[in-house]
């Protein structure tokens, strides 16, 4: 609880354009209903085997804390990270649009000048939903930027399969082995992707009934699964990062169906 209360004066006293808050949801320690298999690939990536943990910039610092340690850590050691970050300047821009129509967000985002020549860079895409409220175990009542599902890349092709069975080979709940669309050194370029509100939906609450299923034979049921989106309270952030050092290049935050926002 510690680290949540840490980071929501953080986003009091940051505004938007200059500090991007994303929220990765596991089951860490005790079940969390709000996992779902794109949180999962995050947790995989950054090799996450204890929870709160936090990066900034792909930096780590250690984990979270009780509710009374909350302002010693945020003093001491997160926002002294945040600020020592914005002093640096960013190796990429972004421009992003975002707009939900029905049950879709459409998204377009544009990468340029990047100046790392890093060849595992990647543009990463992540809906998430502003504020969630709901009563958890460690106590807090409102969860900041949930990420409710990261952009998947086109599946390679596979030899002998038409490409829309090659697309639904993934079982509905899936943890994806990768999420994101690759860059090359020093290259940028424009990406869109729409995110499906009802398979995102559907794929959160085939994870959660898996979990209760299988991981935990039967023996937890959730006393609430909070798959549901609210499509009413969604934004889509874009960030480059470099996949070899977990190094942030640059990232931006939009409401969706709010328009543009450029980063330099």
């Amino acid at each position: 609880m510690g680290a949540g209360l840490a980071f929501q004066a953080a986003l009091d006293r940051y505004r938007r354009d200059d500090l991007v808050l994303l929220s990765y949801h596991v089951h860490i320690p005790l079940p969390d209903p709000m996992v779902n298999p794109s949180t999962l690939a995050r947790q995989a990536f950054y090799g996450v085997r204890s929870s709160p943990s936090y990066f900034v910039d792909g930096e780590s610092s250690g984990g979270g804390g009780s509710a009374d340690g909350a302002k010693t850590l945020f003093e001491s050691k997160i926002d002294p990270m945040i600020a020592k970050h914005m002093q640096e300047q960013p190796e990429a821009a972004i421009s992003l649009k975002a707009t939900t129509v029905g049950s879709a967000v459409k998204v377009k985002a544009k990468v340029s000048k990047i100046t790392s020549k890093s060849d595992k860079l990647k543009l990463q895409l992540a809906l998430v939903e502003d504020q969630v409220p709901f009563s958890g175990e460690n106590g807090m009542r409102f969860h900041e930027m949930v990420v409710r599902g990261l952009a998947l890349a086109p599946a390679a092709p596979v030899k002998g399969k038409k490409p829309e069975a090659n697309a639904a080979a993934a079982k509905p709940g899936a943890t994806p082995a990768s999420t994101g669309f690759a860059l090359k050194p020093g290259k940028g370029g424009t990406f869109e992707y729409t995110f499906d509100l009802a398979k995102a939906v559907a794929d959160a609450k085939a994870h959660l009934e898996d979990f209760e299923t299988n991981q935990r034979k039967g023996e937890y049921t959730f006393r609430k699964k909070m798959h549901d989106i609210d499509a009413s309270n969604l934004s889509v952030v874009a960030f480059v990062q470099d996949e070899a050092t977990r190094k942030i290049l640059q990232a931006v935050y939009v409401k969706s169906a709010t328009g543009n926002k450029t980063t330099n």
